[in-house]
């Protein structure tokens, strides 16, 4: 049954109602914007042996509660940037902040944020020879760095952060990128508590926000937090639901499944639950509180 249901129906479904419990909305006087972070996944599972097509999924949460507010599949042979907009359109932008990785900086992604009253948050790659040779060449020496540092999970990690404005009056090399206010450089270095290893990470990027939104802190806070959307959801459907295992093949069953992880987690943490390991046997243990969890009267 689960293999005919209508994955785009159902996800929106299962979208608009997280979307109307979602708390990650900020008033437009408050700082900085709420974010949304887009990203996709792969179902190995759904991916035969031999090789062929398999399902891949694109999806939308928020940084901060970890909400699934839209979710598309993207076909066999195509591109997640050709859904980039599909899967946004369903979403209201208005005032907030999108991350994505640096697949989808493209001019049409940002013309299309910009035109939905959103602002961007991109990372530039050196596979965008033009684009990241320019932003590498802008004098970094000369630009402030925001620095913090902080330990955890067996290791010591130092980030500086630098934002530069755009604009023919600084002699800049000009970067001719849709609605860009400031490019960065974002710094990470990284030792090992154990082996003393280190290591070091760079990332270029372009940002649209502007005035006080537009701070070194702010810029590193979003791109640190969109990788939300890989641990708070790509890794939870792998790990506690065991998604990649699973063997279901049939028809729309394996988008079916993955939307209904993304509403039972999404769920759960909007509840207050962090760890969803444990809240799904908290939840199971009472045949009322799945009820309760979805508003449901008992």
């Amino acid at each position: 049954m689960a293999g005919r249901v209508d994955g785009d129906i159902l996800d929106d479904v299962i979208s608009s109602w997280l979307a109307h419990r979602d708390t990650s909305n900020t008033d437009p006087a408050e700082t900085p914007p709420a974010a949304i972070a887009v990203d996709g996944k792969s179902l190995r599972g759904t991916f035969a042996r031999t090789g062929g097509a398999g399902v891949h999924l694109l999806a939308a949460i928020t940084h901060n509660t970890a909400t699934v507010l839209g979710q598309r599949q993207v076909p066999a042979g195509n591109s997640e940037i050709t859904w980039f907009q599909p899967l946004l359109d369903t979403i209201d932008l208005t005032g907030r902040v999108v991350t994505a990785d640096a697949l989808h900086t493209t001019a049409e992604h940002a013309r299309y944020l910009h035109q939905r009253g959103a602002y961007y948050v991109f990372t530039v790659k050196e596979n965008q020879h033009r684009l990241h040779g320019l932003l590498d060449t802008l004098p970094w020496h000369e630009i402030p760095a925001h620095i913090t540092s902080g330990s955890g999970h067996g290791r010591s990690e130092r980030r500086t952060v630098q934002l530069a404005p755009l604009g023919d009056f600084l002699g800049y090399p000009a970067i001719d990128f849709p609605h860009a206010s400031h490019a960065f450089l974002i710094e990470r270095y990284t030792t090992h508590h154990t082996s003393r290893k280190r290591s070091a990470h760079a990332a270029l990027g372009l940002t649209s926000l502007t005035g006080r939104y537009a701070h070194p802190a702010h810029i590193g806070d979003y791109v640190r937090s969109h990788w939300h959307i890989e641990n708070k959801l790509h890794w939870v459907r792998d790990v506690t639901y065991k998604e990649d295992q699973s063997r279901t093949r049939t028809g729309t069953a394996p988008r079916v499944m993955a939307s209904l992880r993304n509403l039972a987690t999404s769920t759960h943490r909007h509840t207050g639950h962090t760890n969803i390991a444990q809240a799904l046997p908290h939840t199971a243990r009472n045949t009322t509180r799945a009820l309760t969890l979805l508003a449901i009267p008992t």
